[in-house]
């Protein structure tokens, strides 16, 4: 077995262990006792601050496993993430339910279409039937790509042909591309939900939500794409989201926790500034 074959399974099973720390971290904060739920969410710190760490060859050394989470400090507020590791992994963990997770036809349409123009795709998206079954995959020839779309006379069938490259399918996403696109999709609803932005009103949230929503065509088109320029493009993007989900998670650890400790409010504008920087140009084109 050659290296790069050895690498790719150590991929496979890195990426199996970043869902059972998402798990740990889910079931942690359902878990009505307290000194449980502390437990599952140090286990998935572990797995993430350190196991991950050295398979990503980042080892994270001097981490406390508890992230410094005093029992308390989960009794008051629910387990929450550390001032250190993964904000990504432990904000979809928080806010991305396991039945949330499966993708459906199409997974996602093209942010930048006008409402007028995105009427017709619109129309065939919510009549829930199997017509994406039998729509063209991102690297299909689609001659009619691009035709005007009449409403009355072009068939749900030609709007998608039509639409081609407007929307992209769970079929495109089929690949080990489509698993790190996944993760940025998730990533983008997981900061979207997050208690912080939805009830902090620290950002312009309908601002933050194109941001986020141009991140994730851009993630789920190049998947489409394929191949290994493809695989490199999305694990930039997983950083850039990564270096931003840090951020928002320790401003949704302060959020949640000055319900219980006011004095932590003091902290929240420091971080607000932070993640306003890094919001400056963000995304990379």
């Amino acid at each position: 077995m050659s290296a790069q074959d050895v690498e790719a399974r150590v991929d496979e099973l890195a990426r199996g262990l970043r869902r059972m720390a998402a798990s740990l971290l889910e079931a942690a904060a359902e878990h009505p006792e307290a000194g449980r739920a502390r437990e599952l969410s140090a286990a998935a710190r572990v797995l993430m601050n350190s196991v991950l760490a050295r398979l990503d060859g980042d080892a994270g050394e001097g981490l406390p496993v508890d992230g410094g989470v005093s029992e308390r400090g989960v009794q008051d507020s629910g387990p929450v993430p550390a001032e250190t590791g993964s904000g990504l992994e432990e904000l979809v963990g928080l806010y991305v339910s396991k039945y949330d997770r499966d993708l459906e036809d199409p997974v996602m349409t093209d942010p930048s279409l006008s409402y007028e123009k995105s009427r017709p795709l619109s129309r065939v998206q919510y009549a829930h039937d199997d017509s994406f079954e039998d729509a063209p995959l991102w690297k299909d020839a689609v001659p009619s790509r691009g035709k005007a779309v009449v409403r009355g006379m072009t068939t749900k069938a030609e709007v998608l042909r039509r639409m081609h490259h407007h929307y992209v399918l769970r079929r495109d996403l089929d690949g080990p591309e489509g698993e790190l696109a996944v993760r940025v999709l998730l990533g983008c609803r997981a900061i979207l939900s997050s208690q912080a932005v939805r009830g902090g009103d620290y950002f312009d949230h309908w601002k933050l939500e194109r941001k986020l929503d141009a991140l994730r065509w851009r993630a789920v088109v190049t998947a489409a794409e394929r191949g290994a320029e493809a695989q490199a493009q999305l694990a930039e993007m997983l950083k850039e989201l990564e270096t931003l989900a840090d951020a928002v998670g320790k401003l949704d650890t302060l959020f949640r926790r000055q319900v219980g400790d006011p004095s932590l409010a003091a902290g929240i504008p420091g971080v607000v500034r932070v993640v306003e920087a890094i919001l400056q140009g963000w995304p990379k084109p």
